[in-house]
């Protein structure tokens, strides 16, 4: 294989070689940056439609790249942000599904089955943009960042959003006697 520097002087000539050797050499990375920017919205279409695109980009402005561009940073660059707009024309809204909150089995004690259904209540009658970024944070451990990046919004909105969700979560869990 070939170094960044000579794909890119051979892409100027517009040596259709040199794309195959920078998706070769890139197609799996910038696969994965797409994948994980989309999350659990992104198909194996969208990804492949995506990382096409970031490899037409890379023929289309290699002459505007310096001789010392990293290709790998510029196609990861360009495939994340199509990623993001992608995502946020979907305006994705995570479903709420069962395994997301406490276990509400009948073999625990009723009193923590009764309080796991109260939460459950609780956290359905959020908002959907709420919900989302509230089970983000508190059942899949992301961080605030992680939620910015993935949602397309300002780290500030989410902690906002959080600090809401907590809120009405008190409230609703402080009238119905629920006691965590």
């Amino acid at each position: 294989m070939k170094g960044d520097y000579e794909i890119l002087v051979r892409l100027r000539e517009r040596d259709q070689y040199a794309l195959e050797m920078a998706i070769h050499r890139y197609s799996g990375y910038v696969a994965a940056v797409i994948n994980k920017t989309l999350g659990p919205l992104g198909t194996p279409q969208d990804v492949e439609e995506l990382a096409s695109d970031a490899f037409v980009a890379l023929w289309e402005n290699a002459f505007k790249l310096r001789d010392n561009s990293d290709l790998k940073y510029w196609l990861a660059v360009v495939a994340r942000n199509a990623a993001l707009k992608r995502r946020r024309k979907l305006r994705y809204e995570e479903p709420l599904e069962d395994n997301m909150l406490p276990d509400t089995s009948p073999e625990g004690p009723w009193e923590e089955r009764e309080q796991s259904r109260m939460v459950r209540q609780a956290v359905d009658g959020l908002e959907p943009v709420d919900r989302e970024v509230f089970l983000r944070h508190y059942f899949w451990r992301q961080t605030v960042v992680q939620i910015a990046d993935e949602m397309g919004k300002k780290p500030s909105a989410i902690k906002s959003r959080l600090m809401r969700g907590r809120e009405k979560l008190k409230k609703v869990l402080k009238k119905e006697d629920c006691i965590l």
